[in-house]
């Protein structure tokens, strides 16, 4: 395949998808090992990430200057991936948010997609099922920005 230069100027081909190099994944995973094969992983399809250990910690950084999606483990030390979901919400922070878990339980999958979740995935999490839910997540970003554009 041929990259066209409009496709350059957009980002990096990976595959037969042009992704852009500043869409940026939030990955909230308290498990040291997987938060770090998820970002080999995301890196290496060209996304820019940020990982952290607990949903305080994300919260308290600058993540409001940099639009993206956010991978969300649901059970976190400290506040959950619903609570801080929730909170996101309530102050008017709305990101696509993807939600995994190894904890499924019954109502679980349902209460995430009434809060709003892009998606629900179940650990372990296959790769091709996780970046097809992060492209689709970085698809309603663009779309909303269009929106307000418009």
């Amino acid at each position: 395949m041929n990259i066209t230069s409009s496709e350059l100027q957009q980002g990096k081909r990976v595959g037969a998808q042009v992704i852009a190099e500043t869409e940026t994944v939030y990955v909230v995973e308290d498990d040291t090992s997987l938060s770090n094969a998820v970002r080999r992983l995301l890196r290496s399809a060209q996304y820019r990430v940020f990982t952290f250990a607990s949903a305080e910690e994300f919260y308290r950084s600058d993540f409001r200057n940099s639009p993206g999606c956010l991978l969300l483990d649901i059970r976190l030390p400290g506040i959950s991936g619903f609570e801080l979901l929730t909170r996101l919400l309530d102050s008017g922070i709305h990101l696509p948010v993807i939600f995994m878990t190894g904890q499924d339980r019954a109502g679980m999958e349902e209460y995430a997609m009434q809060l709003g979740a892009s998606a629900y995935l179940r650990k372990p999490v296959d790769e091709e099922n996780l970046l097809a839910a992060i492209r689709q997540a970085m698809q309603s970003i663009t779309h909303n920005k269009e929106i307000s554009n418009s």
